[in-house]
């Protein structure tokens, strides 16, 4: 089974809750780019690119457009609208998607009281925030709460860039928003991670860091020799700490894999595509390209990232592993979607 852990769903009518609230017109653009979709008429969209590359299940989140906002009933508005809408596509189509839940961060107790909702109630499989919350940065200990409701739950936590540059005018101004903006924030919140000591004090919440980590395990090495200047002297190197995390392969470049997957390891990949950013033969691209490095072997993750109990009537994952959802109730596929979150289709050398 390939599973897409890292896509998107845009619903005009959450583009336009959020403008609404932040007296913006953003969903003008990805109208006219062809991102969003009135209602429900672009779930087909999704699953003709899934057929594209064989992929078999896809995770949705609204990440990259999060409903965060100071007004508190703002946020709750738009992030409870955000997820009875995808735990709608889930529960029609529970074949082909899960969904990550979104909260109304930066209010702490709304935040749990709706993931609560969200896991619970709708089943959803984790939870998505963005790298940074109306300019504080996730890792900041205002959001110590929210980890320890998410490490409670040993709970899957995906991250993403917001596109503010991580506070960079210049990278803005040169129209890099996307291109380098967005990596660098991975990169840096991921550090930031370390510096919280996120780790260590919340283990185990499962964080997927995007794009194969952003920058950081090409520069693994260089952060290594330089981790004094902002970690502690007792902290682990960054090297042994970035094997904490889970990473997507959206990236479409085979030597990024192979540095990502050799400075972390193949089981703390996963399969990503981006869609509907990567999409069509964009979209196919990001699966073939793990099939074109040589690989002698394909691998399952196992169950290392899951968050909730086997579904009975399943055998426990191995390299041959292959479960039909229709066999299954709704209730009994959320359970094992939980189960093989980490069995994203990825390669080894």
């Amino acid at each position: 089974m390939r599973i897409d852990i890292h896509a998107h769903y845009f619903p005009v009518e959450y583009l336009d809750r959020l403008d609404h609230h932040a007296g913006t017109n953003s969903s003008q653009f990805f109208r006219k780019v062809e991102l969003a979709s009135e209602g429900f008429s672009g779930i087909e969209k999704n699953i003709r690119n899934m057929a594209l590359a064989n992929v078999d299940l896809q995770v949705l989140s609204v990440s990259g457009q999060l409903p965060y906002f100071a007004d508190e009933n703002a946020a709750v508005d738009a992030a409870r609208f955000a997820n009875d809408f995808y735990a709608r596509i889930v529960r029609e189509n529970p074949e082909r998607f899960a969904a990550f839940a979104c909260t109304p961060l930066p209010h702490i107790q709304a935040s749990i009281d709706e993931m609560t909702r969200a896991l619970d109630e709708f089943g959803m499989v984790g939870v998505t925030a963005g790298t940074a919350i109306l300019g504080k940065s996730i890792a900041d200990p205002a959001f110590d709460k929210f980890f320890a409701e998410l490490n409670r739950r040993k709970a899957v936590l995906f991250i993403h860039p917001i596109g503010e540059n991580a506070g960079s005018p210049m990278i803005e101004s040169a129209k890099l928003t996307w291109p380098i903006g967005a990596p660098l924030e991975d990169t840096i919140c991921m550090l930031q991670f370390m510096q919280a000591d996120i780790p260590s004090r919340f283990p185990d919440i499962k964080i997927i860091i995007p794009h194969l980590g952003g920058f950081a395990p090409f520069l693994i090495a260089r952060l290594d020799q330089l981790h004094d200047h902002f970690l502690p002297a007792s902290a682990p190197p960054p090297s042994v700490q970035a094997k904490y995390f889970w990473y997507d392969t959206v990236n479409a470049n085979p030597s990024s894999l192979r540095c990502t997957q050799e400075v972390v390891g193949t089981d703390h990949l996963l399969f990503g595509t981006d869609y509907p950013f990567w999409r069509d033969d964009a979209f196919k691209l990001c699966a073939i390209i793990l099939q074109r490095l040589d690989c002698q072997r394909q691998m399952w993750t196992a169950s290392s990232i899951r968050m909730r109990k086997n579904c009975s009537a399943c055998d426990a994952l191995g390299d041959d592993f292959s479960c039909g959802f229709s066999k299954h109730s709704p209730q009994e596929n959320m359970d094992q979607v939980a189960l093989v979150l980490s069995a994203a289709f990825v390669v080894v050398n």
